[in-house]
């Protein structure tokens, strides 16, 4: 399997550079992600038995109150899931090893080989699965946005409307925030979304964001990206994502 994965990944800064042609070009894009909620549904009966899944940490909190957005087994979600790598523009998967992703390797890159194998999925394009929390890092993904209609779908879209609205003020961001929780909102929002006019859509909808993101790109021919937790992560000032800021001028003291 190591084969599929001699090419390099592609970097922050070169998966901005396809972006930022898509929504010039007015092209539909995906950008998707893998973790190890993403490979456990797609183990779900074909690489693992659903016994096996539903032993895993992951799969018994997704039928604790609301905490994954899905509750598992969903065979239906994985064939969704299955359909939306094969036709991504890019696909964000773990590294060998990976330290980054806090988790066991069992449930990261070995786990995403099984099932890119058995279900022959082979991206056009990887990058790391955490593209998502480097982006905002970056002063070029927010000159990206500047001026720019965005749809967020989160959870945290409201909250995360005001942090830009008050951090980046003189960049013109126009946010359309619509609220996800799980994955029966996925047919109504898609609906929602369906009239808005946007340049871009962030997607903060955990495992359900494969198939809100491919939807969006695949029958609305809109640029979407799978963007995690990241909303979340920078409004508790998380350090596992330190968003670039404009500087601010100090007034001078009279």
């Amino acid at each position: 399997m190591s084969e599929l994965w001699n090419r390099p990944f592609l970097s922050e800064e070169e998966v901005l550079a396809i972006i930022k042609t898509h929504i010039q070009e007015k092209k539909p894009f995906s950008l998707i992600r893998i973790g190890d909620g993403e490979n456990i549904c797609l183990a779900q009966e074909a690489v693992w038995p659903i016994q096996t899944v539903m032993e895993t940490k992951w799969a018994k909190n997704s039928r604790r109150s609301n905490q994954k957005g899905v509750r598992l087994p969903n065979l239906r979600l994985r064939d969704k899931m299955i359909r939306a790598i094969r036709r991504a523009t890019i696909v964000g998967i773990p590294r060998e090893n990976d330290q980054e992703i806090l988790n066991s390797q069992q449930y990261l890159r070995p786990l995403t080989e099984q099932c890119f194998l058995k279900y022959q999925l082979f991206p056009n394009a990887v990058c790391h699965t955490f593209v998502n929390r480097h982006l905002p890092e970056k002063k070029d993904f927010w000159m990206m946005l500047k001026g720019k209609k965005v749809i967020l779908i989160s959870k945290w879209a409201h909250p995360f409307k005001k942090f830009i609205k008050k951090n980046y003020p003189k960049f013109n961001i126009s946010i359309t925030p619509i609220k996800f929780n799980n994955y029966h909102q996925i047919k109504p929002v898609l609906k929602k979304v369906k009239p808005l006019k946007a340049d871009l859509v962030l997607v903060s909808a955990g495992v359900n964001a494969l198939v809100l993101v491919d939807k969006l790109a695949h029958t609305q021919n809109r640029v979407a990206i799978d963007f995690g937790k990241t909303p979340m992560l920078i409004l508790k000032k998380n350090s596992r994502v330190t968003p670039w800021l404009p500087e601010r001028k100090r007034r001078k003291k009279r």
